[in-house]
């Protein structure tokens, strides 16, 4: 049988197949960090690289000497994707005068920082100025750090590209063989200051930097790395998993967002001092221990923690931006958060809107205040006042489909760079996510990711061998919701019985069961004379339903709706009395081979089911 002739769903699975056999093979290549790089295992370029770049450009002379004193020119010489933001010899003086220092000063050490500061290395890419958007750049530079790209229009009818803030580029989109390098006219230092520091430094946040100090709250968010973390495999980049070769973290980062609101927008607000504000704040979150500031029950307390996130995002981070969503629905896109006042939600919509209401009024983010980067995340300012209206929350923001990612889940994959990664094949230890993601030992991860794949987002987690994994989910307000799971069917999947909040529901089920199987009864919308709505019923009935039309398959331009065996499974429906944290779970109940695939979960509330749309 030729491949034009294989039906749709079976050619996707084949080349699904196919891209794994290709990632493990990739795998079984040497790998080694940046450091280790070994001169003879790669080939060297005869043409222009990064390195003889630098060397050829007289105004780069200084950081070329930098580049080889650290040891670092065989390493910018060989086959690879570089980005390099290289300094100029000018911004190298003003550099000097500015830390009142010496070339001479510099160590060995000082000298390998500067490179990786200015240095990205990614596995498939090197990002062209054609590839830069407000925000953070996808990839960390050398020094583990992410890179700021902003633009200025000082000079009138010229646009400048700034890194970091400061450094503008001066000449852009040099292509060499192994990369591109940029041309700087600033030293790029990542930040060493903690995030209230960051705040201090910019005079617009004077009043909410004097309430997150007084609340404590500058204290929980300090730290770089989790240093409880234990590396599952010292010394190697790579282990092996199922029979595929992936890559493993050996650290854990930790991060924080948190979003301010500049003096302006709180004297719009009437809001012109700590007094003030605090009044403000017992309006919508009480009297409780009001002389303790330092009290998790405090008004101010709360108000500020509504505006912190455990993990790092810059403005580009919040929501998926990539292929996989239908062009009809990119304005649509939406991602839920815990903030760090307990078991409470923040939604950021398209164009960084934030709990946006049904009468369209929202709480914006000022990019160009916005990306200010400390040592473990970001500050960004708001254009409005945000409190936890709870009316407003419970009624309009969050009485509809909360459909929630599982990468959005535990911060751990954000901080370290793991969600919408789609550059290797990784793997994480059952201790990394914490209280977000359990698994026990015999539990395989794999995190995927592809925009050829039915999956939301385009990434998954594969979960292997005989698996009890446990998901906490969202916290939503109290009400009874339906919640539901999306999956891919393939014939690898197994059988899982399926738990909410640890308590079993109905019977195992048979994740390799596609959707033109009797058992589910899936037909395509255009076969039908109402668009599917009674074969949606139909399937309802048996506890499936269709994917959604926002999600999008972009390799094979199609929406995860019009493949028969892209599913979702109804677990069932349930009733919450209060706010608090509800565990989805399921169990391997049949063979060690058989896979789930944990791609994303939806609340949906049981008043707005007749409401909702095919999205």
């Amino acid at each position: 049988m030729k491949i034009k002739n294989i039906n749709m769903d079976n050619a996707r699975i084949l080349k699904r197949r196919y891209l794994l056999i290709i990632f493990a093979l990739i795998g079984l290549m040497t790998s080694c960090n940046t450091d280790d790089i070994k001169t003879k295992n790669y080939y060297t370029f005869t043409g222009e690289t990064v390195a003889s770049f630098c060397k050829s450009k007289s105004n780069l002379s200084i950081f070329y000497r930098i580049i080889n004193e650290s040891n670092s020119y065989n390493m910018l010489s060989v086959y690879g994707h570089f980005t390099c933001f290289a300094p100029t010899d000018s911004a190298f003086n003003a550099y000097f005068v500015a830390k009142n220092i010496k070339y001479s000063d510099l160590t060995t050490e000082d000298k390998q920082t500067i490179v990786n500061n200015h240095i990205i290395r990614n596995e498939t890419k090197e990002y062209l100025t054609s590839d830069f958007e407000e925000g953070a750049l996808p990839t960390p530079n050398m020094s583990d750090r992410f890179l700021v790209i902003s633009y200025s229009n000082a000079v009138p009818g010229h646009q400048v590209i700034l890194v970091n803030k400061s450094a503008p580029i001066l000449v852009k989109d040099n292509k060499v063989h192994n990369g591109v390098v940029h041309i700087v006219g600033k030293i790029v230092e990542p930040s060493e200051d903690n995030l209230l520091s960051v705040m201090k430094e910019h005079d617009y946040f004077k009043l909410f930097s004097q309430a997150f100090e007084l609340t404590n709250l500058s204290d929980s968010v300090k730290g770089i790395y989790d240093y409880s973390y234990k590396d599952p495999s010292p010394g190697a980049d790579r282990t092996n998993v199922v029979g595929y070769s992936v890559a493993v973290l050996h650290t854990k980062k930790v991060g924080y967002t948190i979003f301010a609101e500049p003096d302006d927008i709180f004297k719009a607000q009437n809001i012109n001092n700590l007094e003030e504000l605090v009044e403000f704040c017992k309006q919508h979150y009480g009297t409780q221990d009001l002389n303790d500031y330092t009290s998790r029950n405090n008004p101010l307390n709360k108000f500020i923690s509504y505006h912190m996130l455990n993990r790092q995002m810059s403005t580009n981070a919040f929501i998926y931006s990539g292929p996989n969503t239908s062009a009809y629905a990119m304005d649509q896109r939406y991602e839920y958060y815990e903030t760090m006042l307990t078991k409470r939600l923040i939604e950021i919509k398209a164009g960084n809107k934030i709990n946006t209401l049904k009468d369209g009024t929202f709480v914006g983010v000022n990019e160009s205040r916005s990306n200010l980067d400390g040592m473990n995340g970001y500050v960004h300012a708001l254009t409005k006042v945000l409190v936890y209206d709870e009316n407003n929350m419970v009624t309009d923001v969050l009485n509809k489909r909360i459909r929630v990612d599982a990468y959005a889940i535990p911060p751990q994959l954000t901080n370290n760079n793991l969600r919408w990664n789609l550059d290797d094949i990784r793997t994480i230890s059952p201790d990394f996510c914490g209280k977000y993601l359990k698994f026990n030992p015999a539990c395989k991860i794999i995190l995927w990711g592809s925009n050829s794949w039915d999956d939301h987002q385009a990434d998954e987690i594969s979960i292997r061998g005989w698996y009890d994994f446990t998901l906490r989910l969202p916290p939503v307000p109290p009400g009874t919701y339906e919640i539901r799971f999306g999956y891919n069917a393939v014939p690898w999947r197994g059988i899982a019985q399926l738990f909410i909040d640890n308590q079993i529901v109905g019977i195992p089920v048979n994740l390799a069961i596609g959707g033109s199987d009797p058992t589910v009864g899936w037909i395509a919308d255009t076969e039908t004379n109402d668009n599917g709505v009674e074969n949606e019923k139909m399937m309802r009935n048996r506890g499936y339903m269709k994917s959604g039309n926002a999600i999008y398959n972009s390799g094979y331009n199609i929406t995860l709706r019009q493949a028969k065996n892209d599913l979702r499974v109804i677990v069932g429906t349930f009733t919450f009395q209060d706010y608090d944290y509800h565990y989805f779970r399921a169990k391997n109940v049949e063979r060690e081979d058989g896979e789930f695939h944990l791609d994303y979960i939806e609340y949906v509330p049981v008043s707005y089911l007749d409401k909702e749309n095919t999205d």
